[in-house]
Parts: C-alpha cells; structure tokens; sequence
C-alpha cells in the first residue's frame, strides 16, 4: 500500500516529561482509512489514551492533525484540529481553527503531532524544517496569547513562523480553554483543549516550514482552483458574504427561530420588534467596528472580519479579527448584549485569554438566569449585578474566569459542574450536551438538530453536522426523516473535517460534495465517489462514538436540555427528540442502549 499524496508522511511524537522527541511514519492504511484531522487523530486517541487515563492527566494525548488538503494549492483549506480527551466532558474531544498553522505545520515537515506528558518548567515546541526542539517558556508564562506569540517569534528572530499558544485560560486550566493562532485571531476553541496544553505547560506550538505538498494531479487541482476562484469573485452572494461573513447571516437565522436569547429562554432580543437584532448584525450596528477583511490560507473568499474600536470603555487593539456569528449571538441576544462594541471586546479578551467564545457566553448567561430567579445573589456574585444586558458585568465575570478568582473560579467549570455547585435548581438553565454548551443554533427551529445535538459524541456541536441547511428545502418542523438527516449530514462533515478543508469550502463557495471530492482526489490520487466518501466519514463518527462508550458514556448522555423539549420561543414549537432518537441509533446501528452493535463495527471495519 503506497501513501496517497497530499501527505508529508511524518508523525512527531513529544514526550514531555522526559524531553524526548522523535519522528515516526504516517502509516499508509492509517491515512487512507481515517484520512486526517479528528480521523488520525481519533484514531491514535483511542489506541492510547484507556478510559482510566483523566483529562488532565500526563498520560492524556494532546494531538495536533492536519488532513492532505491542508496546505497543498487547493483553495479553503488550511484547517487543522486539535484531539484529546475532553475535561470538560470527559469524552472524546476536538476543536478546529483555520488561518495559516496548520498549513505551516505540513510544510514544516509533519502531518501531526502527538504530544504527552508533563516538564516541572513551562516549555514550548519549536519547529523549524523538520527540525524540532523543546525550549523553555518561563519568561512567557503568564503573557496573553498575543503577546506571547508575538515575543517568542521575535526572540527566536523569525517573525514568519506561526505559533499557536495559550493564554492564561489555559494556564489556569479553565475547562473550556483553546488554543489561538495566528496572532489569537483563530483559535481551535471547543471541548477544553486549551486546558489539556495548559495542564501540560506547554505555552506554545511554533512552526515554520518551506517545503511544498505534492500533489497528485497538479493540473486538474489548478483548473478546479481557477473555476472556484471565478465563481466566489463573480458570485453576487459570495462577494456579500466575503465582507460580511458569518455576521451576515445574523438576521436571517434570527428571522427563523434560529438564535438562542436570554440563555435560550425567549424569541425577543431587546424589547417589541427586537431593535437589539440591527444594532449588532451585518449590515447594520457591526459596521460601525468593521475596519476590512483577511484571508486564511489560499482562501478566495477571504471572510475574516477585521475589527475596531478605538476609543471608550471597550476599545482594543486596531484591526484584530472578529466577532464570528456564533460570539455575537452567545454574548449578545444569549447574554441580551446588544452593544456590538462591547461583543467585540468581550471576544477580543476571550482571544487573548485563549477562551471558547461559545462556552464561556453560554456561562455567563446561565449565571446571568441563576441571578435573575434569585439562585445567586451579590453575595455570590462577589459583588457584581449579573443580569442580562448588563456588559460590564459579563466583561467583569469573564476577567474572574480565567484567573479563577470567586465566584469565577465556579464558572470556569463549565455550566454542567457549576450548576451542581450552585444547587437550587441551577441544573435547568444549564444549557449543555454531555457537558459541553451547545452551539449557537435553535434546535427548535429544525427538528434534524435535536437529534444531532442528543447524539454527537462531544456534545451540542454545529461542526460535528450541519443539517439545518439540509432541512430547508423541506419542512423543518416535521420529524419524519430528520433521522436519516442528521446522520448523512454528520458523516459528511466528518469525511470532509478529516480532509483540512474549510467548512466554507461546500457551503459558501463553487464546491458542492461532487466538487470537494474532486479536489480530494485531485490531490491524493485516490478514487472516491460521494458514498465512499461518506462511509469513511460514518467510520471517523463511529470511532469517535466508540471512544465515549469505552470511557463511560451511556445512553444517559443522549438527551437535549429539557427546555428545548418544553418551552416555545421564537420558533412556535418544541424539539421532538422522542420521536426521532430511537430511529436514529437503528439509522446508525446502535443498539438501544447506545452502543455499536458488533455488526456495525464489522461494517465499518472498526
């Protein structure tokens, strides 16, 4: 069996406790059954980490994956995921994050990384070339995540490397600390991983490369570049988009029942006619901290928003990225937020801090619910008025979080374990999935996302699967078929999470599934069509899966925040997951206690 192409072929493993690092082969059927991403890394996770083995525990794996597509000449795909085991669920963990990282990763010399183990000095990992060492990281301790990345390139006289870093979130070990790059304007944010590097003390991951990904079909991949290049420039929608991003999906999806407010209580968002909607969406209130737009790697839609805020409370640094949707609707109509300058600077700090935005708006806005139904007082609160709208506040809490200080220390638990520590009743304005917050997307407003949410192995995640879009073209509120839905659309993503690609790749620009598999094959030199390419990606969900049954995960985890089952918002309905979960595991061949049957494992060649 020959290594596709698109590869580097190499595996770096680290292991920190005793300074040991050595380089090891991709292998062949490793790659071309889990392709990358959380496949390879997936993989490698659950051959090594057993179920007694904690989070943040020196024997856990912290594994930094790239797929084949990343970094070679194709078009929206400089992707790379970040794997481990959860400590915020105790489950199967990823986050991913674009820019330029994970493209620099692979011409540096390595398709992944794989690192162990715990120094009695914070460290960091430099690679320059194939070339790699640890260094000590003492003096960059304690910095934030920018200005860490910005000292360490400059002392090591390279100022094109790139390095992803933690900040004191994860130094702290906040629970749903990330890892940022490219000067903490991406940032690879869900499940805790910036928590297990911190544990770790490893501040940082710095690399830089100049070699070049072959490819399999050079000439074919140039032409279907050329083709999506065309079709985004001349797109009426895509050109929108490129300016607006994700921000410019606010008001749609807001119009549709599709964003939570007031931790996921309410369809209103700033009183009658919800004025709060244009003070933060694109166009509209965002514009006033639009200051230009920024690429990831060979991207031609180029929907990285840069943002400004001069002057007043929440100025910050000119022309840094963000917020994304899924930030303004966590702390905006979720926190009932609806100054887009505070948005920006309380995901501005979540950068530095190296923060999942998603994570810590859906915190502040449980505590926000505890103090408005008297669960928490002032005097919990260490003093501040935490209820919705107030930013101050939210800006306040957030600080305590990632020092740990009060009643911060609580939040940085997560929603799950700091409702059981607040008691009272917390337990139902957690709005969380196996422990971790759910993302920012109404399963009310599509019946396929309860069971999506309900079932994925790391929780309510919008980038495990992403049918709301599949539902669209139907009625959405139906629950017949959403089953099927749900797990054509979670296979897919897995397939194409794996290969490097942007997410953006299939849904806002000239590729559809046909035109990414051609892509991939134009770069590997395999031969896939749709259906083995969804059969791929149903093995990488299953392995995922697998892992969560073998460290504890049981049916009990299957299941939505009872609000989403019986409270009406903006939507006018409920999440039928009853009616969809039992059609789902036979979909998936699950038995009913929500394992693989040992057919489906052979199936899958599991």
């Amino acid at each position: 069996m020959t290594l596709p192409k698109g590869y580097v072929g190499k595996i770096l493993r680290v292991d920190l406790s005793r300074g040991k690092i050595k380089s090891t082969d991709l292998d062949e059927e490793l790659a071309i059954k889990y392709i990358g991403g959380y496949g390879i890394g997936g993989k490698i996770l659950y051959d090594e980490v057993p179920p007694w083995v904690a989070p943040l525990d020196p024997a856990n794996k912290l594994i930094f994956a790239t797929g084949p597509i990343t970094g070679s000449i194709a078009p929206v795909a400089g992707r790379h995921t970040v794997i481990t085991k959860s400590p915020l669920t105790g489950y199967f963990g990823d986050a991913n994050s674009g820019g330029l990282w994970g493209a620099e990763l692979k011409m540096a010399g390595y398709d992944v990384i794989v690192i162990t183990g715990r120094p009695t000095t914070p460290q960091y990992l430099y690679i320059n070339d194939g070339k790699c060492e640890l260094r000590q990281a003492n003096q960059y301790w304690g910095m934030d995540a920018r200005e860490a990345d910005r000292a360490i390139r400059a002392d090591i006289g390279e100022k094109d490397a790139k390095a992803a870093t933690i900040g004191v979130a994860g130094e702290n070990l906040v629970r749903y600390a990330g890892i940022v790059n490219d000067e903490a304007n991406r940032i690879a944010a869900r499940c805790g991983v910036g928590a297990v590097m911190g544990f770790m003390k490893l501040k940082a991951v710095v690399v830089k490369g100049q070699s070049r990904i072959s490819v399999a079909n050079p000439e074919a991949l140039r032409n279907l570049s050329r083709d999506i290049t065309t079709h985004v420039k001349s797109n009426e929608d895509l050109v929108s988009f490129t300016k607006g991003g994700t921000p410019s999906f606010f008001e749609m999806v807001w119009e549709l029942g599709d964003v939570p407010a007031y931790n996921w209580s309410r369809g209103d968002f700033g009183g009658e006619g919800d004025p709060g909607v244009s003070k933060i969406a694109y166009p509209g209130g965002y514009e006033k901290i639009f200051s230009g737009n920024r690429a990831c790697y060979i991207c031609p839609i180029a929907c990285r928003r840069l943002s400004t805020v001069k002057e007043g409370p929440y100025s910050f640094e000119e022309k840094v990225e963000g917020p994304e949707y899924e930030t303004m609707a966590a702390f905006g109509p979720n926190c009932g937020i609806d100054n887009i300058e505070c948005i920006a600077k309380l995901n501005d700090l979540c950068n530095l801090y190296g923060l999942d935005t998603m994570s810590a708006g859906s915190t502040i806005a449980f505590a926000m619910e505890c103090f408005e139904n008297n669960l928490l007082t002032k005097d919990d609160t260490d003093g501040i008025e935490l209820r919705f709208g107030n930013c101050d506040a939210a800006i306040e809490v957030l600080n305590k979080i990632v020092k740990r200080d009060g009643f911060g220390d609580i939040l940085a638990e997560g929603t799950r374990r700091a409702a059981r520590l607040i008691g009272k009743g917390a337990e139902a304005y957690a709005m969380e999935v196996k422990g971790l917050e759910i993302a920012m997307h109404d399963p009310r407003a599509g019946q396929a996302f309860g069971v999506h949410y309900a079932c994925t192995p790391t929780g309510g995640r919008h980038t495990e699967g992403l049918p709301f879009g599949q539902e669209m073209s139907g009625d959405r509120f139906s629950t017949e078929g959403k089953a099927a839905v749900a797990k054509t659309s979670e296979d897919w993503t897995a397939f194409h999470k794996s290969t490097g690609f942007c997410e953006f790749a299939s849904e806002m620009s000239a590729y559809n599934n046909d035109n990414t598999i051609e892509v991939f094959n134009a770069v590997t030199g395999l031969s896939l069509d749709y259906n083995k390419a969804l059969l791929i990606g149903e093995r990488i969900f299953n392995l995922k899966k697998a892992f969560n049954v073998q460290h504890g995960a049981t049916k009990e985890e299957d299941k939505l925040p009872k609000r989403l089952l019986t409270e009406i918002t903006k939507s006018g309905v409920v999440n039928k997951l009853p009616e969809m979960i039992n059609e789902y595991y036979s979909i998936r061949g699950w038995d009913k206690n929500s394992r693989l049957t040992p057919e489906k494992i052979r199936e899958l060649d599991l």
